[in-house]
């Protein structure tokens, strides 16, 4: 397990953690606002699966199904194979190579059209005797491109999406209840009289809108911010990418190797973007001064 692997896994557990104790303390507490964050909380986690077993799971299964119909051959009449080839650039003739050895062909033999530019790549189709039957353009597949996007980015911005509109509105009393708990609460977990520090205490909004911050607390949240911005474009940055990647060398793109890295940097930046949500929130909050 390498070391970017180990931090998310005891981020994970940490987070774990912290949200039982949490609910753990609501337990205890009555309020009525303890009450809404538990109904949030539940309605959040609901969601949550919603997305992943009526959208994500769904939408992966049928991309994947459908690369595997992209990637079937459709061959001409006649022809089992197919291999990239050339059209020269100073004779009427296309070749390509197999094994270091070069095969050309004239363009009467094969009734080539004027629609082949010299110097082209083609895709000449062979039959079992390594005959060619036809030739034909190389197409940019970008159907490929859009069931890759539909695999991978569409899950993630979706899940994105979830986790900011759900802060905001069907998740904000969970959100609220975690701020008060972590200025609140939190800081004395370890203290000998816990209980009796915060027998008394009730909820209330510890938020406070951006612009009622002192300069220095709103410069650090612009900070956190921007960084977040940042984030956010790396994150699909990262994900053009492997789609790329994928086709330029034509790899698998729903083989473990291809997700496996897409699971560890979107957790990756899952985490780093939840992180500088959880500071803005705090700083808000004043529960942080740096």
């Amino acid at each position: 397990m390498n070391n970017s692997t180990k931090i998310l896994a005891a981020s994970a557990d940490a987070n774990r953690k912290k949200q039982k104790r949490i609910l753990d303390h609501m337990t205890f507490h009555s309020e009525d606002q303890a009450v809404l964050a538990r109904k949030a909380y539940r309605r959040v986690n609901w969601i949550t699966i919603a997305i992943i077993f009526l959208v994500m799971i769904p939408l992966i299964l049928y991309t994947i199904y459908s690369l595997n119909q992209s990637f079937k051959p459709d061959y001409p009449d006649g022809a089992t194979q197919e291999v990239r080839g050339h059209i020269s650039r100073y004779e009427d003739t296309f070749w390509y190579t197999d094994s270091s050895q070069k095969y050309e062909f004239d363009f009467e033999t094969y009734g080539v059209d004027e629609s082949f530019e010299p110097g082209e790549i083609i895709l000449i189709y062979l039959d079992e005797n390594n005959q060619v039957v036809s030739i034909a353009h190389e197409a940019e597949d970008y159907g490929l491109y859009a069931k890759l996007i539909l695999m991978y980015v569409i899950p993630v911005v979706l899940l994105m999406a979830h986790a900011f509109i759900g802060r905001k509105t069907y998740g904000k009393d969970w959100t609220l209840y975690c701020h008060w708990y972590e200025k609140e609460i939190e800081p004395y977990i370890f203290q000998p009289n816990f209980d009796e520090i915060i027998a008394e205490k009730k909820y209330y909004d510890v938020t406070v809108d951006v612009k009622d911050l002192n300069p220095e607390d709103q410069k650090l949240y612009k900070k956190y911010r921007n960084r977040n911005v940042v984030y956010y474009i790396m994150l699909l940055a990262c994900i053009v990418a492997t789609i790329y990647i994928c086709i330029t060398l034509e790899l698998n793109p729903y083989s473990w190797l291809v997700i496996g890295g897409i699971v560890v940097y979107v957790a990756l930046f899952y985490f780093l973007i939840s992180d500088c949500d959880a500071k803005m929130e705090k700083i808000k909050s004043g529960y942080i001064r740096k």
